[in-house]
Protein backbone atom coordinates (compact mmCIF):
# COMPACT_ATOMS: atom_id res chain seq x y z
CA UNK A 1 0.00 0.00 0.00
CA UNK A 2 1.28 3.42 -0.95
CA UNK A 3 1.29 5.60 1.78
CA UNK A 4 3.10 8.04 4.21
CA UNK A 5 2.98 11.05 6.53
CA UNK A 6 4.10 14.19 4.06
CA UNK A 7 4.10 17.68 4.76
CA UNK A 8 1.26 19.45 2.74
CA UNK A 9 0.01 22.93 2.48
CA UNK A 10 -3.41 24.02 3.45
CA UNK A 11 -5.33 24.89 0.52
CA UNK A 12 -7.18 27.60 2.52
CA UNK A 13 -3.79 29.55 4.20
CA UNK A 14 -0.62 27.57 2.82
CA UNK A 15 0.16 26.82 6.42
CA UNK A 16 2.64 23.62 6.39
CA UNK A 17 1.08 20.62 7.43
CA UNK A 18 1.45 17.18 8.35
CA UNK A 19 -0.92 14.93 6.76
CA UNK A 20 -1.36 11.26 5.98
CA UNK A 21 -1.16 10.61 2.23
CA UNK A 22 -2.38 6.95 0.38
CA UNK A 23 -1.91 7.10 -3.28
CA UNK A 24 -2.61 3.31 -3.93
CA UNK A 25 -6.06 2.12 -3.02
CA UNK A 26 -6.39 -1.69 -2.90
CA UNK A 27 -8.97 -3.62 -1.94
CA UNK A 28 -7.73 -6.94 -1.91
CA UNK A 29 -5.27 -6.01 0.08
CA UNK A 30 -7.11 -4.04 2.47
CA UNK A 31 -10.99 -4.31 2.47
CA UNK A 32 -11.45 -1.90 4.96
CA UNK A 33 -9.75 1.33 2.94
CA UNK A 34 -13.20 1.40 0.22
CA UNK A 35 -15.23 2.59 2.92
CA UNK A 36 -12.72 5.07 3.82
CA UNK A 37 -12.76 6.66 0.16
CA UNK A 38 -16.41 6.50 -0.88
CA UNK A 39 -16.73 8.11 2.85
CA UNK A 40 -14.52 10.88 1.98
CA UNK A 41 -12.21 10.18 4.78
CA UNK A 42 -8.81 9.08 2.75
CA UNK A 43 -5.87 11.60 2.23
CA UNK A 44 -8.39 14.09 4.64
CA UNK A 45 -6.06 16.52 6.38
CA UNK A 46 -7.56 19.44 8.89
CA UNK A 47 -5.48 22.47 9.51
CA UNK A 48 -4.06 23.48 12.32
CA UNK A 49 -3.71 27.23 11.65
CA UNK A 50 -6.86 28.02 10.05
CA UNK A 51 -8.96 25.01 10.74
CA UNK A 52 -9.74 24.02 7.26
CA UNK A 53 -10.98 19.98 7.13
CA UNK A 54 -11.12 18.65 3.54
CA UNK A 55 -9.43 16.13 1.06
CA UNK A 56 -5.95 16.56 -0.32
CA UNK A 57 -5.45 16.49 -4.03
CA UNK A 58 -3.16 13.53 -4.78
CA UNK A 59 -2.87 10.77 -7.70
CA UNK A 60 -4.98 8.31 -7.17
CA UNK A 61 -4.66 4.39 -8.23
CA UNK A 62 -8.10 2.55 -6.82
CA UNK A 63 -7.72 -1.44 -7.72
CA UNK A 64 -10.79 -3.80 -7.11
CA UNK A 65 -9.92 -7.45 -8.00
CA UNK A 66 -13.03 -8.99 -7.08
CA UNK A 67 -14.80 -6.30 -9.95
CA UNK A 68 -11.86 -6.62 -12.27
CA UNK A 69 -11.63 -2.77 -11.93
CA UNK A 70 -8.39 -0.60 -11.75
CA UNK A 71 -8.85 3.39 -12.10
CA UNK A 72 -6.71 6.62 -12.06
CA UNK A 73 -7.08 9.95 -11.41
CA UNK A 74 -4.77 12.71 -11.40
CA UNK A 75 -5.48 16.20 -9.82
CA UNK A 76 -6.33 18.47 -12.69
CA UNK A 77 -5.15 21.55 -10.48
CA UNK A 78 -1.13 19.54 -9.91
CA UNK A 79 -0.55 20.56 -13.67
CA UNK A 80 1.56 17.54 -13.91
CA UNK A 81 2.81 16.72 -17.59
CA UNK A 82 2.01 13.95 -19.16
CA UNK A 83 5.06 11.99 -18.28
CA UNK A 84 5.39 12.76 -14.90
CA UNK A 85 1.62 11.46 -14.95
CA UNK A 86 2.26 8.20 -16.64
CA UNK A 87 5.77 7.68 -14.45
CA UNK A 88 3.68 7.66 -11.30
CA UNK A 89 0.54 5.70 -12.03
CA UNK A 90 2.52 3.69 -13.73
CA UNK A 91 4.44 2.74 -10.26
CA UNK A 92 1.58 2.79 -8.15
CA UNK A 93 0.14 0.24 -10.52
CA UNK A 94 2.89 -2.23 -10.54
CA UNK A 95 3.04 -1.92 -6.48
CA UNK A 96 -1.05 -3.21 -7.30
CA UNK A 97 -0.21 -6.19 -9.99
CA UNK A 98 2.99 -7.35 -8.26
CA UNK A 99 2.34 -9.24 -5.46
CA UNK A 100 -0.54 -10.80 -7.30
CA UNK A 101 0.10 -14.56 -8.37
CA UNK A 102 0.55 -15.19 -12.10
CA UNK A 103 -3.44 -16.81 -12.37
CA UNK A 104 -4.82 -13.36 -10.98
CA UNK A 105 -2.78 -11.40 -13.51
CA UNK A 106 -5.66 -10.53 -15.84
CA UNK A 107 -6.46 -7.85 -18.95
CA UNK A 108 -8.18 -5.55 -16.77
CA UNK A 109 -4.51 -4.33 -15.49
CA UNK A 110 -3.34 -3.80 -18.94
CA UNK A 111 -6.22 -1.08 -19.27
CA UNK A 112 -7.01 1.07 -16.73
CA UNK A 113 -9.57 3.55 -16.84
CA UNK A 114 -8.74 7.30 -16.18
CA UNK A 115 -11.11 9.28 -14.11
CA UNK A 116 -11.00 13.04 -14.24
CA UNK A 117 -12.90 14.00 -10.69
CA UNK A 118 -12.79 12.27 -7.72
CA UNK A 119 -16.92 11.93 -7.55
CA UNK A 120 -16.21 10.49 -11.38
CA UNK A 121 -14.16 7.42 -9.56
CA UNK A 122 -17.10 7.52 -6.71
CA UNK A 123 -19.59 6.97 -9.23
CA UNK A 124 -17.42 4.28 -11.27
CA UNK A 125 -17.00 2.59 -7.69
CA UNK A 126 -20.61 2.24 -6.41
CA UNK A 127 -21.36 1.25 -10.70
CA UNK A 128 -19.17 -1.94 -10.40
CA UNK A 129 -20.70 -3.09 -6.69
CA UNK A 130 -24.22 -2.60 -9.11
CA UNK A 131 -25.50 0.33 -7.77
CA UNK A 132 -27.10 2.58 -10.45
CA UNK A 133 -26.86 6.50 -11.23
CA UNK A 134 -30.16 7.08 -9.91
CA UNK A 135 -29.31 5.80 -6.59
CA UNK A 136 -26.41 7.81 -6.22
CA UNK A 137 -28.51 10.58 -6.87
CA UNK A 138 -30.67 9.48 -4.41
CA UNK A 139 -27.61 8.78 -1.73
CA UNK A 140 -26.05 12.62 -2.65
CA UNK A 141 -30.61 13.74 -2.32
CA UNK A 142 -29.79 12.17 1.58
CA UNK A 143 -26.05 14.31 2.04
CA UNK A 144 -28.37 17.35 1.42
CA UNK A 145 -31.52 16.02 3.58
CA UNK A 146 -28.22 15.55 6.47
CA UNK A 147 -26.89 19.27 5.55
CA UNK A 148 -30.25 20.88 6.21
CA UNK A 149 -30.74 18.68 9.04
CA UNK A 150 -27.96 19.70 10.60
CA UNK A 151 -28.94 23.66 9.65
CA UNK A 152 -32.47 23.38 11.45
CA UNK A 153 -32.35 24.83 15.02
CA UNK A 154 -33.83 22.47 17.92
CA UNK A 155 -37.36 24.30 17.81
CA UNK A 156 -37.45 23.17 14.30
CA UNK A 157 -36.60 20.08 14.53
CA UNK A 158 -39.84 18.15 15.46
CA UNK A 159 -41.84 20.70 11.69
CA UNK A 160 -38.69 19.35 9.70
CA UNK A 161 -39.27 15.64 10.61
CA UNK A 162 -42.69 16.55 9.36
CA UNK A 163 -41.85 17.59 6.59
CA UNK A 164 -39.14 14.49 5.31
CA UNK A 165 -40.96 11.65 7.03
CA UNK A 166 -40.54 9.76 3.87
CA UNK A 167 -36.94 10.37 3.50
CA UNK A 168 -36.00 10.05 6.86
CA UNK A 169 -35.68 5.98 6.57
CA UNK A 170 -33.38 3.48 7.19
CA UNK A 171 -30.99 4.35 4.23
CA UNK A 172 -31.04 8.04 5.91
CA UNK A 173 -29.51 6.43 9.18
CA UNK A 174 -27.24 4.42 7.58
CA UNK A 175 -25.66 6.89 5.64
CA UNK A 176 -25.71 9.39 8.62
CA UNK A 177 -23.67 7.08 10.40
CA UNK A 178 -21.60 6.20 8.16
CA UNK A 179 -20.82 10.33 7.83
CA UNK A 180 -20.09 10.28 11.57
CA UNK A 181 -17.58 7.70 11.63
CA UNK A 182 -16.13 9.06 8.78
CA UNK A 183 -15.73 12.77 10.32
CA UNK A 184 -12.69 13.74 12.27
CA UNK A 185 -14.04 16.82 13.97
CA UNK A 186 -14.32 15.43 17.43
CA UNK A 187 -17.13 18.80 18.16
CA UNK A 188 -18.21 18.51 14.78
CA UNK A 189 -18.62 14.50 15.57
CA UNK A 190 -20.30 15.33 18.99
CA UNK A 191 -22.85 17.74 16.91
CA UNK A 192 -23.93 15.13 14.62
CA UNK A 193 -23.96 12.07 17.22
CA UNK A 194 -26.65 14.69 19.23
CA UNK A 195 -28.46 16.14 16.28
CA UNK A 196 -29.24 12.45 15.20
CA UNK A 197 -30.01 11.43 18.47
CA UNK A 198 -32.56 14.21 18.86
CA UNK A 199 -33.94 13.15 15.56
CA UNK A 200 -34.10 9.09 15.25
CA UNK A 201 -37.00 9.44 18.31
CA UNK A 202 -39.28 11.75 16.28
CA UNK A 203 -39.31 9.94 13.10
CA UNK A 204 -41.40 6.93 12.04
CA UNK A 205 -38.37 4.33 11.22
CA UNK A 206 -37.25 5.52 15.08
CA UNK A 207 -40.17 4.34 16.55
CA UNK A 208 -40.41 1.03 14.63
CA UNK A 209 -36.62 0.66 15.71
CA UNK A 210 -38.27 1.49 19.14
CA UNK A 211 -40.86 -1.10 18.66
CA UNK A 212 -37.90 -3.96 17.59
CA UNK A 213 -35.69 -3.35 20.57
CA UNK A 214 -38.68 -3.57 23.12
CA UNK A 215 -39.83 -6.57 21.19
CA UNK A 216 -36.54 -8.00 21.60
CA UNK A 217 -36.34 -7.51 25.45
CA UNK A 218 -39.83 -8.92 25.75
CA UNK A 219 -38.09 -12.09 24.10
CA UNK A 220 -35.37 -11.94 26.29
CA UNK A 221 -36.92 -11.99 29.21
CA UNK A 222 -39.14 -14.82 28.14
CA UNK A 223 -36.10 -16.74 26.95
CA UNK A 224 -34.60 -15.54 30.50
CA UNK A 225 -37.59 -16.79 32.85
CA UNK A 226 -37.55 -20.35 31.03
CA UNK A 227 -34.08 -20.44 32.17
CA UNK A 228 -31.75 -23.19 31.96
CA UNK A 229 -35.44 -25.88 31.25
CA UNK A 230 -35.66 -24.32 27.91
CA UNK A 231 -36.27 -27.26 25.49
CA UNK A 232 -36.91 -27.15 21.68
CA UNK A 233 -40.13 -27.74 22.68
CA UNK A 234 -40.89 -24.95 24.73
CA UNK A 235 -38.80 -22.71 22.33
CA UNK A 236 -41.80 -23.95 19.67
CA UNK A 237 -44.46 -22.87 22.38
CA UNK A 238 -42.65 -19.34 22.96
CA UNK A 239 -43.13 -18.79 19.46
CA UNK A 240 -46.32 -20.13 18.49
CA UNK A 241 -47.94 -18.11 21.10
CA UNK A 242 -45.89 -14.89 20.12
CA UNK A 243 -48.37 -11.98 20.04
CA UNK A 244 -46.77 -10.09 16.73
CA UNK A 245 -44.05 -10.95 13.49
CA UNK A 246 -41.10 -9.09 15.19
CA UNK A 247 -41.63 -11.49 18.34
CA UNK A 248 -41.23 -13.95 16.22
CA UNK A 249 -38.46 -12.56 14.77
CA UNK A 250 -36.43 -11.62 17.85
CA UNK A 251 -37.06 -15.10 19.27
CA UNK A 252 -35.21 -16.52 16.29
CA UNK A 253 -32.17 -14.14 16.67
CA UNK A 254 -31.86 -14.84 19.72
CA UNK A 255 -32.49 -18.67 19.70
CA UNK A 256 -31.02 -19.61 16.56
CA UNK A 257 -28.74 -22.28 17.62
CA UNK A 258 -32.14 -24.10 19.22
CA UNK A 259 -33.58 -23.95 16.00
CA UNK A 260 -32.22 -27.08 14.07
CA UNK A 261 -33.29 -30.43 12.12
CA UNK A 262 -34.77 -31.11 15.34
CA UNK A 263 -36.73 -28.89 16.13
CA UNK A 264 -38.56 -28.49 13.09
CA UNK A 265 -38.88 -31.90 13.08
CA UNK A 266 -41.13 -31.23 16.27
CA UNK A 267 -42.61 -28.51 13.89
CA UNK A 268 -43.96 -30.95 11.46
CA UNK A 269 -45.21 -33.14 14.09
CA UNK A 270 -47.50 -31.01 15.30
CA UNK A 271 -48.63 -29.99 12.37
CA UNK A 272 -49.55 -33.24 11.31
CA UNK A 273 -51.41 -33.19 14.53
CA UNK A 274 -53.27 -30.15 14.14
CA UNK A 275 -56.21 -29.29 11.95
CA UNK A 276 -58.25 -26.93 9.73
CA UNK A 277 -56.74 -23.34 11.03
CA UNK A 278 -54.13 -24.47 13.40
CA UNK A 279 -52.91 -26.73 11.42
CA UNK A 280 -52.42 -23.80 8.31
CA UNK A 281 -50.97 -21.03 10.50
CA UNK A 282 -48.47 -23.32 12.19
CA UNK A 283 -47.45 -24.38 8.76
CA UNK A 284 -47.03 -20.23 7.85
CA UNK A 285 -44.92 -20.21 10.96
CA UNK A 286 -42.82 -22.97 10.06
CA UNK A 287 -42.35 -21.02 6.33
CA UNK A 288 -41.52 -17.56 8.30
CA UNK A 289 -39.09 -19.15 10.56
CA UNK A 290 -37.56 -20.96 7.55
CA UNK A 291 -36.82 -17.90 5.99
CA UNK A 292 -36.11 -15.93 9.08
CA UNK A 293 -33.28 -18.64 9.79
CA UNK A 294 -32.23 -19.07 6.15
CA UNK A 295 -31.07 -14.65 6.26
CA UNK A 296 -29.59 -14.84 9.65
CA UNK A 297 -27.19 -17.62 8.11
CA UNK A 298 -26.93 -15.85 5.46
CA UNK A 299 -25.56 -12.48 7.21
CA UNK A 300 -23.45 -14.35 9.30
CA UNK A 301 -22.21 -16.13 6.33
CA UNK A 302 -21.45 -12.96 4.62
CA UNK A 303 -19.78 -11.25 7.96
CA UNK A 304 -17.85 -14.28 8.38
CA UNK A 305 -15.95 -13.32 4.78
CA UNK A 306 -15.86 -9.89 5.33
CA UNK A 307 -14.03 -11.10 9.08
CA UNK A 308 -11.91 -13.54 7.00
CA UNK A 309 -11.16 -10.82 4.12
CA UNK A 310 -9.57 -8.00 6.70
CA UNK A 311 -7.56 -10.75 8.86
CA UNK A 312 -6.24 -11.79 5.65
CA UNK A 313 -5.32 -8.42 4.74
CA UNK A 314 -3.79 -7.78 8.02
CA UNK A 315 -1.41 -11.23 7.65
CA UNK A 316 -0.42 -9.90 4.71
CA UNK A 317 0.36 -6.53 5.44
CA UNK A 318 3.79 -4.86 5.21
CA UNK A 319 2.56 -2.36 8.34
CA UNK A 320 0.96 -4.27 10.51
CA UNK A 321 0.39 -1.04 13.26
CA UNK A 322 -0.93 1.09 10.19
CA UNK A 323 -3.23 -1.83 9.16
CA UNK A 324 -4.97 -2.55 12.61
CA UNK A 325 -5.47 1.16 12.89
CA UNK A 326 -7.11 1.31 9.62
CA UNK A 327 -9.15 -1.55 10.09
CA UNK A 328 -9.98 -1.55 13.95
CA UNK A 329 -14.03 -0.72 12.88
CA UNK A 330 -14.34 -4.25 11.63
CA UNK A 331 -12.82 -5.48 14.63
CA UNK A 332 -15.35 -7.27 16.25
CA UNK A 333 -16.58 -10.55 17.99
CA UNK A 334 -17.36 -12.40 15.34
CA UNK A 335 -13.83 -10.93 13.79
CA UNK A 336 -11.89 -11.90 17.51
CA UNK A 337 -13.68 -15.27 16.71
CA UNK A 338 -12.45 -15.73 13.25
CA UNK A 339 -8.44 -14.54 14.27
CA UNK A 340 -8.91 -17.18 17.11
CA UNK A 341 -10.51 -19.92 14.81
CA UNK A 342 -7.47 -19.10 12.68
CA UNK A 343 -4.85 -19.45 15.14
CA UNK A 344 -5.92 -22.79 16.65
CA UNK A 345 -6.15 -24.28 12.70
CA UNK A 346 -2.41 -22.78 12.16
CA UNK A 347 -1.23 -24.41 15.62
CA UNK A 348 -2.67 -27.78 14.47
CA UNK A 349 -1.37 -27.89 11.04
CA UNK A 350 1.95 -26.79 13.16
CA UNK A 351 2.32 -23.88 10.43
CA UNK A 352 4.56 -22.01 12.88
CA UNK A 353 5.25 -18.55 10.72
CA UNK A 354 1.21 -18.30 10.32
CA UNK A 355 0.54 -19.14 13.79
CA UNK A 356 3.57 -16.85 14.95
CA UNK A 357 1.74 -13.81 12.85
CA UNK A 358 -1.56 -14.28 14.33
CA UNK A 359 -0.78 -14.52 17.81
CA UNK A 360 1.44 -10.87 16.81
CA UNK A 361 -1.81 -9.58 15.36
CA UNK A 362 -3.92 -11.19 18.65
CA UNK A 363 -1.80 -9.58 21.12
CA UNK A 364 -2.40 -6.10 19.55
CA UNK A 365 -5.62 -6.34 18.85
CA UNK A 366 -6.40 -6.93 22.30
CA UNK A 367 -3.90 -4.15 23.49
CA UNK A 368 -5.66 -1.60 21.35
CA UNK A 369 -9.04 -2.72 22.62
CA UNK A 370 -7.71 -2.02 25.98
CA UNK A 371 -6.47 1.37 25.36
CA UNK A 372 -9.73 2.27 23.66
CA UNK A 373 -12.10 1.73 26.56
CA UNK A 374 -12.60 4.05 29.02
CA UNK A 375 -10.32 4.36 32.35
CA UNK A 376 -13.08 2.89 34.28
CA UNK A 377 -13.93 0.00 32.46
CA UNK A 378 -9.82 -0.69 32.49
CA UNK A 379 -9.90 -0.63 35.84
CA UNK A 380 -12.68 -2.80 36.10
CA UNK A 381 -10.78 -5.60 34.21
CA UNK A 382 -7.84 -5.14 36.19
CA UNK A 383 -9.62 -5.71 39.83
CA UNK A 384 -11.94 -8.67 37.68
CA UNK A 385 -8.98 -10.40 36.94
CA UNK A 386 -6.97 -10.26 40.07
CA UNK A 387 -8.00 -12.86 42.31
CA UNK A 388 -6.68 -11.62 45.65
CA UNK A 389 -9.23 -9.78 47.36
CA UNK A 390 -6.67 -7.67 49.41
CA UNK A 391 -4.37 -7.21 46.29
CA UNK A 392 -7.51 -5.77 43.95
CA UNK A 393 -8.55 -3.00 46.90
CA UNK A 394 -4.96 -1.79 47.15
CA UNK A 395 -5.67 -1.30 42.65
CA UNK A 396 -8.85 0.30 43.87
CA UNK A 397 -6.95 2.59 46.86
CA UNK A 398 -4.18 3.55 43.77
CA UNK A 399 -6.54 4.76 41.28
CA UNK A 400 -9.27 6.86 43.39
CA UNK A 401 -9.59 9.14 39.84
CA UNK A 402 -10.96 5.99 37.50
CA UNK A 403 -13.82 4.98 39.65
CA UNK A 404 -16.72 6.56 37.58
CA UNK A 405 -20.10 5.03 36.31
CA UNK A 406 -18.47 2.91 34.15
CA UNK A 407 -16.23 1.10 36.36
CA UNK A 408 -19.26 0.87 38.87
CA UNK A 409 -21.84 -0.06 36.40
CA UNK A 410 -19.10 -3.14 34.82
CA UNK A 411 -18.41 -4.43 38.12
CA UNK A 412 -22.14 -4.72 39.26
CA UNK A 413 -22.85 -6.41 35.59
CA UNK A 414 -20.15 -8.56 35.71
CA UNK A 415 -21.55 -9.78 39.50
CA UNK A 416 -24.62 -10.34 37.99
CA UNK A 417 -23.23 -12.29 35.09
CA UNK A 418 -21.74 -14.86 37.55
CA UNK A 419 -24.67 -15.13 39.96
CA UNK A 420 -26.57 -16.14 36.82
CA UNK A 421 -24.03 -18.58 35.93
CA UNK A 422 -24.32 -19.97 39.71
CA UNK A 423 -21.22 -18.50 40.92
CA UNK A 424 -22.08 -17.22 44.05
CA UNK A 425 -18.53 -17.31 46.09
CA UNK A 426 -17.18 -14.95 42.63
CA UNK A 427 -20.29 -12.76 42.66
CA UNK A 428 -20.47 -12.02 46.74
CA UNK A 429 -16.44 -10.85 45.79
CA UNK A 430 -17.27 -8.50 43.33
CA UNK A 431 -19.67 -7.13 45.25
CA UNK A 432 -17.81 -6.55 48.16
CA UNK A 433 -15.13 -4.89 46.17
CA UNK A 434 -18.56 -2.64 44.53
CA UNK A 435 -19.00 -1.22 48.09
CA UNK A 436 -15.68 -1.20 48.76
CA UNK A 437 -14.94 1.32 45.55
CA UNK A 438 -18.29 3.42 46.36
CA UNK A 439 -16.87 3.96 50.10
CA UNK A 440 -13.43 4.99 48.20
CA UNK A 441 -15.38 7.19 45.72
CA UNK A 442 -17.48 9.11 48.54
CA UNK A 443 -14.84 9.72 50.14
CA UNK A 444 -12.68 11.28 47.50
CA UNK A 445 -15.61 13.46 46.49
CA UNK A 446 -15.91 14.46 50.53
CA UNK A 447 -11.72 15.60 50.02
Amino acid sequence: MSHSVAQVRCPNCGSPNQAPIQQLVDVGQDPTVKARLLSGALNRMRCAVCGFDGQLGTPLVYHDPENELLLTFVPLQLGLAKEEQERLLGQLINQAINPLPPERRKAYLLQPQAVLTMQSMVERILQADGITPEEIEAERAKMRLLESLLRTPAESLAQFVAEHEAELDETFFQLATLTLQATPDENARNALGRKLEETLPLTSYGKHLQEEQEELRAASNALREVGSELTREKLLDLLISAPNEQRVIALTNLARPALDYPFFQILSERIDGAQGSDQARLRSLRQRLLEIVEQIDDYQKARAAQASAVLKALVDAPDLDRALAQAMPAVDELFLGVLQASLRAARERSDHALASRLETINQKVVDMIRRSMPPGIQLAERVIGVADEKEAESILAASPEAIDEDFLGSLIGHAQALEAEGDSTGSDRLRRLHRHALRISMQRKLQ
